[in-house]
């Protein structure tokens, strides 16, 4: 199947799951995931999210300009790493315009839309987990999803690698492995860090070098410097594959 079937069969999944689409360019090379879709009050009337849910589906069937304001911190630290990845690219023309959706696709962990990502207590921990759970289940089938040769997990303890439990989320969803491949330092390739503060980034590699997942916090949480890092990887990785 091209991009297109790939993408009307994910979106036709979406809809059976009751699960989030997303918004963006899907012909794009840069898939990027973050933990959920902002609103000014959380989305708990089940009418309400169906009309929330059919409105995402009618956006990504219909849209052929993916240009917008929104003002989030998120979206303007995403603009800035697309931009910096992708140098070639046509910048915004409007103070405050977002375009970095016309080359990168962009969907959310947690199938929730709220105003911020804070969890109220045990019960609430466990439904997210749930959520994420089924929500990983729906990437990992997908064939669209797995076809994108760059993921950005900017999603932070929403999914997790954990050898030392088991738990290996990144791996078995993306089918990649972490870059533990030792430096000159003695550190784990994969492994970055901001020099000033806590912000951090791993990368994982598929097999075949074709995929890259980069996993991290929320971008709004991002330094310059680490920024700067994480795209000139992306960018070095398209430049290989012959994308750019």
């Amino acid at each position: 199947m091209d991009r297109k079937e790939l993408f009307d069969a994910f979106i036709a999944e979406c809809k059976k799951e009751k699960q989030i689409c997303g918004s963006g360019n899907s012909n794009a090379h840069i898939l990027l995931v973050g933990q959920e879709h902002y609103a000014k009050e959380k989305i708990s009337d089940d009418k309400e999210w169906e009309k929330y849910l059919n409105d995402n589906y009618r956006y990504c069937e219909e849209a052929t300009s993916w240009s917008n304001y929104n003002k989030s911190k998120t979206w303007l630290y995403y603009q800035k790493l697309v931009d910096l990845a992708l140098p070639h690219r046509k910048r915004p023309t409007h103070r405050g315009e977002r375009n970095f959706e016309e080359d990168a696709f962009t969907t959310e962990l947690n199938n929730e839309a709220k105003p911020s990502s804070k969890i109220g207590g045990k019960e609430e921990r466990n439904e997210l987990i749930k959520r994420v759970s089924r929500r990983l289940s729906l990437f990992k089938k997908s064939e669209f999803i797995q076809k994108f040769p760059v993921v950005v997990l900017a999603c932070g303890g929403y999914i997790v690698n954990r050898e030392e439990k088991g738990i290996l989320q990144i791996n078995d969803t993306f089918g990649v492995q972490y870059d533990n491949e030792l430096n000159e330092n003695g550190i784990p390739k994969g492994w970055h860090k901001s020099e000033k503060g806590r912000m951090w980034f791993t990368t994982h590699h598929s097999n075949d070098g074709r995929k890259l997942v980069i996993h991290t916090w929320q971008l709004s949480r991002a330094d310059n410097s680490l920024l700067e890092e994480m795209a000139n990887i992306i960018n070095e990785h398209l430049t290989n594959l012959g994308l750019i």
